[in-house]
């Protein structure tokens, strides 16, 4: 009866009119004033609005049935596919969407579409990944801006990873609180090779100088980084560091000189296949002999014991108070101890490789230093 009536009807009234009446059915239905057998013409009428050639009807319609719940599946869908402004308020509040439709809608829908899925109070890991692998740089920002979007570890990567230019999506990102050490690596690479490619950089300093000084940049961040890293995601950090061609001589000496024990007894086990427990106590016990067999395990240059072993021991005795320095003159002191013993068939007047880094290191933790003391004075 109620279809009927409204057919009738409809044929002679206004669109403002039949706007009005699709607003009233909606609520009625939302309300659940319709008796079993009135529901189901209510929901016939509804079906019926959906096919008005005036967009004032279908958004009233979606309007009324936007935040409610029980809505036909087949009244849904059709909302969701109509335009824009209807499509938007059902895609953003109806709790009715599940996790396979958000993504069909994610992978579908225009771009004001997938801004209202990004924008709904609560977005699930599957909804999140699929934003993550295919949407732009804005949206992606906004879904990092949604405190109620749940990300997971490895969605985090394939932001970083597709979009990782992006100076906003970096920013977003590195607000997140559970975001991955290893996420935030594969950001500080993003920076540097968007600070390498300024063409203000490359004029003053030559392409080359450029890429060497922000490589020199990105190494001395990620040590910073395992610094501060939870205990938990070294070994996550250090795979990460291997995958990706990173986890070279050159930077474990960098990283065990600022006093990152942990992230090279990490990488020694990784590379030597030796359980972590074990470089531990080789680490641990101070034998030079064994370190550097140890490190020829890894496939380094047997060189590279000598100098770990150094760096090793000279931490531990700062951390044991035997040598009351601040953390910035550890590698100037490391530099000493390696001139003090250089074997004899490696003189310091012929430096391999290694002693030449470690001495720029050394220069270079010196005027980190200094820069720190004036930075205090001037406070």
């Amino acid at each position: 009866m109620i279809v009927q009536r409204f057919v009738h009807w409809r044929e002679t009234a206004t669109s403002a009119g039949r706007a009005e009446a699709a607003r009233a059915v909606a609520q009625a239905f939302v309300d659940g004033r319709f008796c079993p057998a009135e529901r189901a013409e209510a929901e016939a009428t509804l079906t019926l609005m959906l096919d008005d050639p005036s967009p004032k009807v279908r958004q009233a319609l979606a309007e009324g049935l936007a935040a409610a719940r029980g809505v036909p599946a087949v009244i849904l869908r059709a909302l969701c596919e109509d335009s824009d402004p209807i499509a938007c308020p059902v895609v953003q509040s109806s709790p009715s969407l599940d996790d396979e439709d958000l993504i069909t809608l994610v992978a579908s829908g225009s771009d004001a579409v997938r801004r209202a899925v990004v924008a709904r109070p609560v977005l699930s890991v599957r909804v999140s990944a699929a934003i993550a692998e295919i949407g732009d740089a804005p949206l992606c920002v906004a879904l990092l801006d949604n405190d109620g979007a749940a990300v997971a570890g490895v969605s985090y990567q394939r932001l970083a990873e597709r979009h990782g230019q992006d100076a906003d999506l970096r920013g977003a990102l590195l607000a997140r609180q559970d975001l991955p050490s290893t996420v935030r690596q594969t950001l500080i690479l993003a920076a540097g090779q968007a600070l390498a490619a300024l063409p203000l950089l490359r004029s003053l300093v030559g392409p080359g100088r450029a890429e060497n000084v922000t490589l020199a940049a990105c190494e001395k961040a990620t040590a910073k980084l395992a610094g501060i890293a939870p205990a938990g995601e070294i070994p996550a950090l250090v795979e990460h560091l291997r995958a990706s061609g990173q986890l070279t001589a050159a930077f474990l000496l960098r990283s065990v000189s600022t006093g990152h024990i942990d992230l090279l007894g990490a990488a020694l086990a990784r590379l030597s296949q030796t359980p972590e427990r074990r470089v531990t106590a080789i680490l641990a016990g101070g034998r030079q002999r064994a370190v550097t067999a140890l490190v020829v395990q890894c496939g380094l240059p047997a060189s590279m014991g000598q100098l770990f072993w150094i760096a090793v021991t000279t931490w531990r005795e700062v951390a044991a108070g035997k040598r009351p320095v601040r953390p910035e003159e550890v590698p100037q002191m490391i530099m000493q101890r390696v001139a003090a013993n250089e074997e004899s068939e490696r003189s310091p007047a012929n430096p391999d490789d290694a002693t030449r880094f470690l001495h720029r290191l050394a220069a270079e933790a010196a005027h980190d230093a200094a820069r720190e003391r004036a930075r205090r004075l001037a406070a």
